[in-house]
């Protein structure tokens, strides 16, 4: 996989698996009051964001730079 399809897969994967995992969370409060689910909401997606990233650079930087190039 390309360098820009593999940037592409890590900007749309990241963020969609945070949100995910917030709703799923979020789901048996549903009812209750919206202030605490947003809080835990933005607190599980920040938090997914913030460790994902870090990750997809890892992931995409290359596995043996060429330092002459």
């Amino acid at each position: 996989m390309n360098r820009s399809l593999r940037l592409v897969a890590a900007v749309l994967t990241v963020p969609t698996l945070s949100t995910l995992a917030a709703a799923l969370v979020c789901w048996p409060i549903h009812d209750g009051p919206l202030g605490p689910q947003l809080l835990i909401f933005g607190l599980i997606l920040a938090t997914g964001i913030s460790a994902g990233l870090p990750a997809c650079l890892t992931w995409l930087t290359p596995d043996n730079p060429d330092p002459e190039n």
